[in-house]
């Protein structure tokens, strides 16, 4: 059979696309990808909000869990006596870390450095953090960090002025600003537990503020000051600075600090460059209490919180500073506005 020959208007089946066609071809693949790029990223983000949600539902359910088996909520920090313990510890048995608990040394906390304290515990982060290895400390006497925070209400930190008017705050023989205070009680939040904070979220660390770790001062920071994202370990050592970890309506959503210290610039050869002048710690502590205090997160979209009745909302940033106070308080007689 002889064979036939293609005609001028017919196609081959090995012909090449031109240069054109390619360039086409590639920019209509970049145009979906940059209109499918935003989508995907938006789907992700909130997985993993919705995956915060979850770790705070459950860390809500295990606050009750306790307050059941021993009648109050756990303590912030519980000082003095036999027994020291944080919020994060207490916790540990509803959170499935049974085994971890039991091997706690409530007695002797430094033996839990590294080891027991230094151990990851998932439901205590949220996924959108950024740290690839959530710990602080040199090897062997590392704490282990936590995004989120126990409600210390409207000044949680320092100890001594705190008006221990939220759902934490120091317990025990050495409990600050009494000694002797308790947990708390679903009783005493009669502002009700759909209107109080139980627990939030909290944004690691504060490059501006740590500037001021170097400046001089013109007494010495009392309580000492400690690189601030040190504060967010959930197991800290005893001390003035382990309460520091609670959070509260000390400053709007998401607030970080603007102001940073420096040295003054050094004098032209020969001229001896002078000391830094002294801080005032009486104007400086504020900012670091403050700047602790504060709930944040790394979604776009918000803040997530646990409130006393064990369900989670996501609060915008927008929200006003009166109410976030009034979420704070577990009995204030304030009323949670409409941006709550």
């Amino acid at each position: 059979m002889p064979r036939r020959t293609l005609g001028p208007s017919e196609p081959s089946a090995n012909r090449a696309f031109t240069l054109i066609e390619v360039l086409v071809a590639l920019a209509i693949v970049a145009v979906l990808v940059a209109l499918l790029l935003p989508a995907v990223q938006k789907v992700r983000a909130a997985a993993v909000r919705s995956q915060c949600q979850n770790n705070l539902k459950q860390l809500a359910l295990a606050a009750h869990h306790h307050h059941d088996a021993v009648g109050r909520f756990p303590g912030g920090v519980e000082q003095g006596g036999a027994r020291y313990s944080t919020l994060f510890v207490d916790l540990l048995p509803y959170v499935e870390q049974e085994t971890l608990h039991r091997e706690w040394n409530f007695g002797n906390p430094a033996a839990n450095a590294g080891g027991r304290a230094g151990t990851v515990v998932r439901a205590y982060l949220c996924p959108a953090h950024p740290l690839p290895d959530p710990r602080v400390g040199p090897p062997g006497g590392e704490y282990a960090l936590t995004t989120y925070g126990g409600n210390g209400g409207t000044l949680p930190f320092p100890a001594d002025l705190s008006r221990c008017d939220g759902m934490f705050s120091t317990t025990g023989p050495a409990s600050r600003p009494r000694p002797g205070q308790a947990g708390v009680r679903l009783t005493e939040v009669t502002d009700g537990t759909t209107n109080t904070l139980l627990i939030g979220e909290r944004v690691l660390g504060d490059g501006n503020l740590d500037t001021f770790l170097a400046a001089p001062y013109d007494t010495p920071p009392t309580p000492p000051i400690q690189p601030s994202v040190s504060y967010s370990v959930w197991a800290p050592p005893p001390g003035p600075n382990a309460p520091g970890g609670l959070v509260g309506a000390t400053a709007a959503l998401n607030y970080r600090t603007g102001p940073s210290w420096s040295p003054p610039p050094p004098l032209p050869f020969p001229l001896p460059t002078p000391p830094p002048p002294d801080e005032k710690w009486a104007m400086i502590g504020p900012l670091w209490w403050a700047r602790l205090g504060v709930m944040g997160s790394y979604h776009p979209a918000g803040v997530n919180m646990a409130l006393a009745d064990g369900s989670v909302r996501l609060v915008t940033e927008t929200v006003s500073i009166g109410t976030l106070r009034a979420l704070s308080t577990r009995a204030g007689g304030d009323f949670v506005g409409p941006d709550g």
